[in-house]
């Protein structure tokens, strides 16, 4: 397991673990956060499923939902396209300030974006401190309310989910392990209802990987989101879902003693 990981208290103002934090990953379904955040920005769209007027106003907000709750792949695809491709990531690094952070060179496959995690814990900064008071409470409300399985099926109960005792939120990513899981091994509530993303390309000679499974798990721990947890890891061909999840869960468990606000996990916390 190659591992990343920044944590940052909020309370406090400081990181209390960086390692490799610049190191850029793809992001895969960690860029929901920047494509729902962009959307809102150009948008400004109604945001209560009440209140909306149109059968499209409350698609979007549905699809929104199920983007950052279970991940869902072609919610993320309809508002990459309707944003401009890799212009939402553009006008996201400006906005925010991200430092590490590219659009993927082929601009449909925006799992390929790249981030760091210290710019995903200016992401998480910014949507709490600094982005409107509504879309701040719909994104964080959505990723609170996180679920165990993914809309393609796979369990996404590793990594902040496994490691903390609630309150935490979690926004997940994971890649390159197929695009469901093997027979048998689905999680129960996973709706599979669109493949997981695009074809992984062969292995080449690149800053970022391109090509290993990964998982990331990123959120916040504690009381009023005090700590902003973000882990990522990619993995040899071959490591099983169970190993790289396992891997994962044990290296963010570990990270307990200096993640202000934490308390360790419990089965029921899932």
């Amino acid at each position: 397991m190659t591992a990343a990981v920044a944590v940052y208290d909020r309370q406090r103002d400081r990181f209390t673990v960086e390692r490799d934090a610049d190191k850029p990953f793809r992001a895969a379904s960690v860029v929901k956060l920047l494509i729902a955040l962009d959307h809102m920005y150009q948008r400004d769209p109604e945001l209560v499923l009440e209140k909306a007027k149109t059968d499209e106003a409350r698609n979007d907000i549905l699809y929104l939902r199920a983007m950052l709750r279970g991940s869902w792949d072609y919610a993320a695809s309809v508002f990459w396209v309707r944003g401009g491709y890799t212009d939402i990531v553009k006008r996201m690094v400006e906005r925010i300030g991200l430092k590490g952070t590219n659009p993927p060179e082929k601009p449909g496959m925006w799992g390929y974006t790249s981030l760091t995690p210290h710019d995903v814990v200016r992401v998480y900064r910014h949507i709490l401190d600094d982005a409107p008071a509504k879309y701040r409470d719909f994104i964080m409300t959505n990723i609170h309310t996180w679920e165990k399985c993914g809309e393609d099926a796979w369990n996404q109960s590793f990594g902040i989910p496994r490691a903390f005792g609630k309150p935490w939120s979690a926004k997940q990513g994971w890649s390159a392990w197929g695009a469901t899981p093997p027979p048998g091994q689905d999680c129960s509530l996973g709706a599979a209802r669109t493949p997981a993303g695009p074809p992984v390309p062969a292995a080449k000679e690149d800053v970022v990987d391109l090509s290993s499974p990964l998982l990331h798990t990123t959120g916040t721990v504690g009381k009023d989101d005090r700590s902003i947890v973000v882990v990522f890891s990619t993995f040899p061909k071959g490591t099983t879902w169970q190993e790289g999840s396992d891997r994962i869960t044990r290296y963010t468990r570990a990270l307990l003693p200096y993640v202000p606000g934490a308390r360790p996990g419990r089965p029921s916390d899932i």
